[in-house]
């Protein structure tokens, strides 16, 4: 029997399909069963891209306290699921001002650096550190926002679905059967018949959710699946260069077949936002 295996470089297809199964099932169980739970897991999966995105901006000589980052992303989803807009903001707010103040005292602790260049870096800190609050925890709120109309888990799911079947028949068909690249300066490996697979897939799922499981006519389908699919890839390009201009491959390896939690995440968050 013959075995197929990656090449150097690149990511498991065997591990890719199992843990994003394994994702999509749990999912789909806390939605379904009891909306809350989502709560809870879109929690710990944005807390940990908040953790790899600060280690990786840490790395590249921005300095993000990654503590506070990941406590402060936990609680802005009960937050804004009890207490709406309101909550959401004032949290969000909150967690930048308390961001400032952390690194404001780190340095005044260190000591280590001139008056100028002191400023010209607690500066450069606080803006990746509101950069990190916006792009994670704030984004992905606007999803428990929506949660919490009576028919949320419905739209929840009408956006979820058609982005993980965006972001998996691009993959697969780019992976296969992509020779056109679309985007090399930014992302080498996204090609023009990975697109077109995403564009089927988006646009059939988004169809057939708002049909039957919203219940509204098919054309608003239509609209939800542009809007899914620009958010989507535009998510997707916005990490590649993330990634690019911080030199690394995969923000890191704690989803086999993956890369990290935010290899993942990329498309969702503005796909939740729109």
């Amino acid at each position: 029997m013959s075995q197929t295996h990656s090449a150097p470089g690149e990511r498991s297809l065997s591990k890719s399909i199992f843990y994003g199964l394994l994702l999509g099932l749990a999912f789909l169980g806390s939605i379904l069963f009891v909306k809350a739970l989502l709560l809870v897991l879109l929690g710990a999966a944005v807390a940990a891209g908040a953790w790899e995105l600060s280690t990786a901006l840490r790395k590249a000589g921005w300095y993000v306290p990654r503590v506070p980052v990941v406590f402060g992303t936990v609680a802005i989803m009960p937050a804004t699921f009890f207490g709406g807009a309101v909550w959401q903001w004032g949290v969000t707010a909150a967690m930048i001002f308390f961001l400032v103040l952390w690194r404001t005292v780190h340095l005044l602790w260190e000591r280590r650096e001139s008056i100028t260049q002191s400023f010209t870096k607690s500066i450069r800190d606080f803006s990746a550190s509101a950069f990190v609050v916006i792009y994670l925890p704030l984004t992905a709120s606007f999803t428990i926002l929506l949660l919490t109309r009576e028919d949320g888990a419905a739209w929840v799911i009408q956006f979820v679905v058609p982005t993980a079947l965006i972001d998996t028949f691009g993959y697969l068909v780019g992976r296969k059967l992509g020779k056109t690249r679309i985007a090399p300066g930014v992302s080498p490996k996204k090609s023009l018949e990975g697109l077109m697979a995403s564009i089927v897939a988006g646009v059939t799922s988004s169809v057939l959710l708002m049909v039957f499981v919203l219940q509204h006519d098919w054309y608003w389908g239509l609209l939800s699946a542009g809007v899914i699919l620009l958010a989507a890839v535009f998510g997707d390009l916005a990490e590649s260069l993330i990634k690019r201009d911080l030199g690394v491959k995969d923000m890191s390896t704690w989803l086999p077949g993956h890369g990290g939690m935010m290899d993942r995440l990329d498309s969702m968050l503005p796909a939740g936002l729109v």
